[in-house]
């Protein structure tokens, strides 16, 4: 397989990344926090879509509609029953929630989902090109042939209309240049009237709907089990970190960054050292915050 297959795989990989580490990232920047149970929330917005899509069944659109209102509502529900009240204590105590939450939503939906993994049945069409020239380098092709399917199109373009979407958001609405506000100095956005807990509210559900969203993405594109979000969650964290905590442009840059390192690292990786492929990831990560410990995106902390 060619090198350009595999960056159209990372590239796909990406989309859905950079979908959840935007949520992930307002909730740092916003809410103060490192959610950890943040991976569960793609498992549940991945369990409703199969549910809606499958159960019921209902159009994917529509599928994809009521996976993300599901996220959003879960989202909003754990923070006012699990984070909300302990909201003062400080990041540490919330961060321990956070990670029990985590234990707890994947254990139940381990109980009431099963084991066996969850895969949303499209039509799939696929777009082959076999034109380009097969350079090998080694045992390597440098470009040759490569596919693109509907699945593809259907999670890059909606990460796309995500990306166009929350830049509106935080630019041109209200509710967005109040969560900018809250971002850089809370205090003074409320001494300047703003309702910080409904803003904190809105990124709940903004985060939730997101989560919701990738992880039905994730249904559609590959098999989806209680683990997925856990196994997710590190490259989530990377990506928010790559990028710039706090920032969801940064985040979707690292998204891409980690998506791309996974899928081309599989490519000069032997078949017995695929399982690595994280670890190269993470290289990436430890390379690029050495030389900028604030992330790519993110913005320099002068010392005073």
């Amino acid at each position: 397989m060619g090198l350009l297959q595999e960056a159209i795989f990372g590239i796909v990989t990406g989309s859905y990344i950079a979908i959840a580490a935007i949520g992930f990232t307002l909730i740092y920047g916003i809410v103060n926090m490192i959610n950890f149970a943040y991976g569960e929330y793609l498992t549940l917005g991945a369990f409703v879509g199969f549910l809606a899509a499958s159960a019921i069944p209902l159009p994917l659109p529509v599928a994809v509609v009521v996976a993300m209102i599901g996220g959003g509502v879960i989202s909003i529900v754990l923070a006012r029953g699990f984070f909300t009240p302990i909201n003062h204590t400080g990041p540490v105590p919330m961060l321990l929630t956070s990670i029990g939450l985590g234990i707890a939503i994947r254990n139940a939906i381990r109980l009431f989902g099963g084991r066996s993994a969850r895969y949303i049945e499209t039509e799939t069409t696929t777009f082959r090109f076999d034109a380009v020239p097969d350079v090998p380098i080694g045992s390597v092709d440098l470009l040759g042939g490569f596919f693109v399917t509907s699945e593809h199109l259907v999670v890059v373009g909606s990460a796309v209309a995500v990306f166009l979407a929350i830049h509106a958001l935080l630019t041109r609405t209200d509710v967005g240049i109040a969560m900018r506000a809250m971002g850089d100095d809370e205090s003074l956005a409320r001494v300047r009237g703003i309702d910080t807990q409904l803003i904190r509210d809105s990124v709940w559900v903004l985060a939730g709907v997101l989560a919701g969203l990738a992880g039905v993405l994730m249904a559609i594109q590959t098999n989806v089990s209680s683990t997925t979000g856990f196994s997710h969650i590190l490259q989530i964290l990377s990506a928010a970190i790559l990028g710039g905590a706090g920032s969801p442009y940064g985040a979707i840059i690292g998204a891409y960054v980690i998506g791309l390192a996974l899928a081309l690292s599989t490519a000069f990786l032997p078949s017995s050292m695929t399982g690595l492929s994280s670890a190269v990831a993470f290289a990436i990560l430890i390379v690029v915050l050495l030389v900028k410990p604030s992330g790519i995106a993110g913005t320099e902390v002068r010392e005073a």
